[in-house]
């Protein structure tokens, strides 16, 4: 049974970009809510999460199982290991890894 991922984040090619790129390149269909910035403060006070992820029983649409990660960094690792891009060994995987930080850094630095 596959997973069925929600996306929630801001209407803007922020820190989720990366994910909605994996989610593309992988051909995973998922959920994706898109906020408003005038909204945000209004639904920041119930929400934590960046992508909430919910497996579902098929022949009855019960949930069988959800989480929720609140840090788009490390749901972006999670999905490049889950669909195959993060590096065919830990060699590989490292330089994924440095790539990532490095383009954060250079965000930051803007």
């Amino acid at each position: 049974m596959s997973p069925h991922y929600k996306l929630t984040y801001f209407n803007s090619r922020g820190r989720a970009e990366h994910i909605r790129f994996i989610f593309a390149y992988a051909g995973v269909e998922y959920e994706d809510e898109r906020i408003p910035k005038e909204k945000w403060p209004e639904v920041k006070k119930s929400t934590k999460y960046v992508v909430k992820n919910t497996i579902w029983n098929a022949s009855d649409s019960t949930v069988l199982m959800e989480s929720a990660v609140a840090r788009s960094a490390q749901v972006a690792r999670y999905l490049a290991r889950e669909y195959g891009l993060a590096g065919k060994n830990e060699w590989e995987s490292l330089q994924c890894d440095v790539f990532v930080d490095t383009l954060g850094d250079l965000k930051q630095g803007m």
